[in-house]
């Protein structure tokens, strides 16, 4: 099954943006970021990056036997106030997407424009005639990492029914306050908080919501968790690390937690400067057609150096 990778920027209008190029290297079907070339390539709104990408270097990676295609676009959005960036893996049936964070993957009251889901229809509009645009899970705007998109009626019937008979494999990182004891499953029921319809909470008579975590690294103040989702509620890890007492770092919803025992200011300044949930889908795995699929993320730059910045 071929693959082809994309990365999308949507720069700030007449704004010319440096970056790295950057591939996925192609191992079974498992894609691990491989830094294959390193050049910086400057582009302005509109622009298509593929001119910028030498040719020598496109033959070198299909010679490596990484992927068929490279492709680089500017996707104007109505609008362009943001610059939004992420990954995409793509085959016939459906699109892998490695989402940032601060980047909301639909439209809806509250905002109408620059969603991924903008994004996905520039690039395939056929993608308006699947339910729900093809989504078969969702990301919170602030969570970064991996997420599927279905093609095709076929796949999002397919993908949909094993995402409800939980046999797709997510697996997140979390950072978080305190120091459990050992890794857990939570098993608690989650609906809507009595008080704000915004939000959500551990409740009698809610839907049914089953965490999986052990721990994976510690801290003097913090845990970093590695959490399988075994059922997908809204909010699900966010909810149920806060009902246990150990809420998510930089979460702006279900975490309060302004200061706490031993904190040091190196501590204090690397939490407050994350600026977003320490929240990171860094891997799915499934079987689809009977064929093993297991899709890997880096935690991103700004996660993972708030935790070297942690006292142990």
């Amino acid at each position: 099954m071929n693959f082809r990778v994309i990365i999308f920027i949507i720069p700030l209008l007449g704004y010319s943006q440096n970056l790295n190029v950057s591939d996925i290297t192609y191992k079974g079907n498992t894609f691990t970021k491989d830094y294959v070339i390193e050049r910086e390539i400057q582009h302005a709104v509109g622009t298509s990056l593929d001119s910028a990408i030498a040719e020598a270097d496109k033959n070198r990676l299909i010679n490596l036997g990484i992927f068929a295609d490279v492709k680089w676009k500017a996707i104007p959005l109505e609008d362009r106030s943001v610059i939004l960036e992420y990954r995409i893996i793509e085959n016939d049936d459906f699109f892998v997407i490695d989402k940032q964070a601060g980047l909301t993957v639909h439209p809806g009251a509250g905002q109408k424009d620059s969603t991924l889901i903008n994004g996905m229809l520039y690039l395939r509009p056929k993608q308006r005639e699947l339910p729900r645009y093809g989504l078969v899970h969702r990301l919170d705007k602030d969570t970064s990492g991996l997420m599927l998109l279905a093609k095709s009626i076929q796949s999002h019937t397919i993908l949909t029914d094993l995402i409800q008979n939980k046999k797709i494999k997510r697996n997140y990182y979390a950072l978080v306050h305190g120091d459990p004891i050992s890794g857990k499953t939570i098993n608690l029921p989650i609906g809507r908080h009595p008080k704000n319809r915004l939000l959500f909470c551990v409740k009698e008579g809610g839907r049914s919501a089953v965490t999986h975590f052990k721990i994976k690294d510690r801290y003097k103040n913090f845990s970093l968790l590695d959490i399988e989702l075994e059922t997908g509620r809204t909010h699900q890890i966010r909810v149920h690390l806060k009902h246990i007492g150990h809420p998510i770092v930089g979460d702006k919803s279900y975490n309060n937690i302004k200061i706490w025992k031993n904190a040091d200011p190196t501590e204090l300044k690397a939490v407050t400067d994350l600026n977003r949930q320490a929240l990171h889908s860094y891997n799915l795995s499934f079987t689809y057609l009977d064929k093993e699929f297991n899709f890997e993320s880096e935690v991103p730059s700004d996660f993972a150096e708030t935790c070297t910045k942690l006292e142990k």
